[in-house]
């Protein structure tokens, strides 16, 4: 049975929403510590590519754009109490600088691209902090979130083939960051021998 746009969309869309719900659940019971400068980054720049895309005219994979945004503003707002890492010091000022210059090249062309591209680079640049510390403190992150978000964020990209190269960079670009994210937990459980599901 082949789905169309709109229940790909959906299905991503309900996939991200039951991670971050358990996720959010392992953050309040100290199983997860999510790193505050990544969710802080990550909160900003998934809002700038939904804008961005609902900016453009482009519908395809705005709803999984949208539950990314609301979810990661959640896990921010948690990680301010059980988080790791700083909340905002002078990188990350310079990483919403950047963000912040997007918009206004965004502004000044009237081409969203702009914004899109500087958000995916800041964020992949945000995220490598998680990667690492999935990596060197696998007890920190749960796995099973991670691995339903890059479900979600497969059925995202299929959400926006067929659409333009704008809404369907920002899903693509999850889907890396999350499998690596993902990858990277399993790795360093089997170095540090943990159980996959396990936490410190």
């Amino acid at each position: 049975m082949a789905f169309d746009e709109a229940q790909l969309a959906a299905v991503a869309a309900s996939l991200s929403v039951m991670a971050y719900l358990p996720y959010g659940w392992a953050v309040l019971r100290g199983r997860a510590r999510p790193q505050r400068s990544s969710w802080l980054i990550w909160s900003v720049l998934s809002a700038v590519a939904f804008f961005a895309v609902l900016g453009s005219g482009g519908t395809r994979g705005l709803l999984f754009t949208g539950s990314q945004m609301a979810g990661t503003a959640a896990i921010f707002l948690l990680s301010l109490w059980r988080g790791a890492g700083s909340v905002f010091n002078r990188s990350e000022g310079a990483i919403l600088s950047l963000s912040a210059l997007g918009l206004l090249l965004w502004w000044a062309t009237d081409d969203a691209a702009y914004a899109m591209a500087l958000s995916i680079a800041i964020g992949a640049t945000g995220g490598s902090l998680t990667v690492l510390q999935a990596y060197r403190r696998p007890g920190s992150e749960a796995l099973l979130p991670w691995a339903v978000q890059t479900l979600a964020a497969g059925f995202g990209v299929a959400s926006a083939l067929g659409g333009s190269m704008l809404e369907l960079a920002y899903p693509a670009y999850l889907l890396a960051l999350y499998a690596a994210i993902f990858g990277a937990g399993l790795a360093g459980r089997s170095i540090y021998g943990l159980p996959p599901g396990g936490a410190a």
